[in-house]
């Protein structure tokens, strides 16, 4: 097959008249089944001399070609030609030089059709895959090696969820990972794009082999210490950031995510195999010496340098993605319900409370923002808060209840100490002083805790009709629409509260039934719910 002539074909699918762009198209789908299309469209992504979009639109031809075809039903053979044995194996002979030369996008186009062909191929029709991978992540170009990370990161994913055939991983553990980590140990140490990259690729890697199983490799407290060491070093790695400027699009950064993915990885340890309180009975005997092991040695480190995170982000000197807050938040709920680690958490609660859930349960300028621009939006997030997967919000509320509950006695009164603070000061001051966000915050604090509060044993129920008519109920007035809205919802949670008299209940419905006229959608929703 003539390369020029589909060079050309590719060009004048980028033509701005439709009908040339149909015709290319057409002789496209009419060439695709030939032998030698797909050998002839990597050498095209693979060349230097080629333009950015003709080799970006043959790149997303040969991904649909392969999604399609390369292990196709027999609805799709009605409509698409088959892959030719040839081209099967040009392609995998060519697929990972391809991903070498390309750029970025490109390569997360191949890397994607890698995955479908080793998910169909692998290991039966291409055994020597691995013998190709190990060399890639031996090479001294560090360009190669970051291919050989998305090849591996792809083989992995294909067993990440298999409990029962883990040969391959714990193949892959024992012959691949210590050179994966050394890569990655090495990667932490720089600042670079591309070393950030090889970093979070080293320990998303590392997560989706320990997904669905701990390889025996990965027990060795060698390896654990290795690894461990890793991921303490990219958390605690120093990252400059402007205060004023930096947002929640700078998680997207490579930095951010090889932080997010060593977070991660050591959240799985911990809450999957190195948690004696929630490791499941059938485990006891399979990981009951590893969840020993990283108790003793490790969690007390990891718990010291997620505090110190907290701090620095408290004190504005350290910045945490939305994701990673919400991961710490739930390392700190897994240590809240095992004896050694709350031990060493326990003297930290009140700064905790104070310092990190409370400000994330308050209304911030982000929330103001979607109340403006998507008010629909912002009702299903609050609704719906588990929809909103990896928010803080969440895993901090979360925490808050661990603690109300598993450890009640040793923080409840210090929660609630705490919330009665902000409410009385919110109460006492003027109205230029007052801030409403903290006051948010507060009642959803409150609202978090309401399963506990009004339970037989709490000791604050008998006071609960006050909390309500003092703090909640007169915000139905508010000039805030966010503070209505929260007020609502606190109502909602204690709605089984009794009131002094048939009077006052009175009153209280009428207000909330006043609010389904209020010009606020989010307000107008909360007070349907409350009724």
């Amino acid at each position: 097959m003539d390369l020029h002539s589909l060079v050309a074909l590719f060009d004048s699918t980028l033509h701005p008249d439709p009908a040339v762009r149909k015709t290319a198209e057409q002789q496209l789908q009419q060439l695709e089944g030939h032998e030698g299309f797909l050998g002839v469209l990597l050498q095209m992504i693979s060349s230097a001399d080629l333009p950015l979009g003709t080799k970006q639109a043959a790149s997303i031809y040969f991904k649909n070609r392969v999604r399609r075809s390369w292990h196709a039903s027999q609805r799709a053979l009605e409509q698409y030609p088959p892959i030719s044995d040839g081209d099967r194996t040009a392609t995998k002979a060519n697929i990972l030089a391809a991903i070498y030369a390309s750029s970025q996008a490109i390569k997360l186009q191949l890397t994607e059709c890698l995955g479908i062909i080793l998910k169909f191929d692998f290991p039966e029709q291409w055994p020597q895959f691995t013998v190709h991978l190990k060399e890639l992540l031996h090479a001294q170009d560090a360009q190669r090696v970051y291919t050989g990370l998305l090849a591996l990161l792809e083989l992995i994913k294909r067993y990440r969820y298999t409990s029962t055939n883990r040969d391959v991983i714990n193949e892959i553990a024992k012959e691949l990972f210590p050179q994966v980590q050394k890569i990655a140990d090495q990667a932490v140490a720089s600042d670079d794009d591309l070393a950030m990259r090889m970093a979070w690729l080293s320990f998303k890697s590392y997560l989706n082999a320990i997904q669905s199983g701990l390889p025996l490799p990965l027990q060795e407290p060698a390896n654990l210490v290795a690894w461990g060491t890793s991921f303490i070093k990219m958390i605690e790695k120093p990252v400059a950031f402007d205060k004023e400027a930096i947002d929640e699009d700078a998680a997207k950064e490579p930095v951010w995510k090889a932080k997010k993915w060593a977070v991660r990885s050591v959240n799985r340890l911990y809450s999957r195999y190195g948690n004696p309180a929630l490791l499941p009975s059938s485990n006891i005997k399979k990981h009951g010496a590893f969840a020993k092991l990283f108790t003793a040695n490790f969690m007390p480190q990891i718990l010291r340098v997620y505090l110190q995170q907290i701090e620095g982000y408290t004190a504005g000197q350290v910045w945490m993605s939305e994701r990673i807050r919400g991961l710490i938040a739930q390392f700190l709920s897994d240590c809240v319900k095992e004896k050694s680690a709350w031990k060493l958490l326990k003297p930290h609660t009140e700064a905790i409370v104070a310092h990190f859930i409370f400000p994330q349960l308050c209304f911030t300028k982000a929330d103001q923002e979607l109340w403006e621009d998507n008010p629909v939006e912002y009702v299903q997030k609050r609704i719906e808060p588990l929809d909103d997967f990896g928010s803080a919000t969440v895993a901090v509320s979360n925490l808050l209840i661990d603690l109300a509950f598993d450890r009640k006695s040793a923080t409840l009164n210090t929660i609630l100490g705490f919330v009665n603070g902000v409410l009385t000061n919110y109460q006492q001051g003027t109205d230029g002083a007052c801030d409403p966000r903290s006051k948010d915050g507060a009642l959803s604090m409150m609202t978090s805790l309401s399963s506990a509060l009004m339970s037989r044993k709490s000791p604050i129920s008998g006071t609960l009709p006050n909390f309500l008519l003092t703090h909640v109920v007169p915000e139905f007035k508010s000039k805030y629409g966010f503070l209505r809205a929260r007020a609502l919802d606190t109502y909602c949670r204690y709605s089984s509260v009794t009131f002094p008299s048939k009077q006052v209940s009175n009153t209280v419905f009428e207000s909330v039934f006043g609010l389904l006229h209020d010009p606020e959608l989010p307000v107008r929703v909360h007070a349907a719910l409350a009724l």
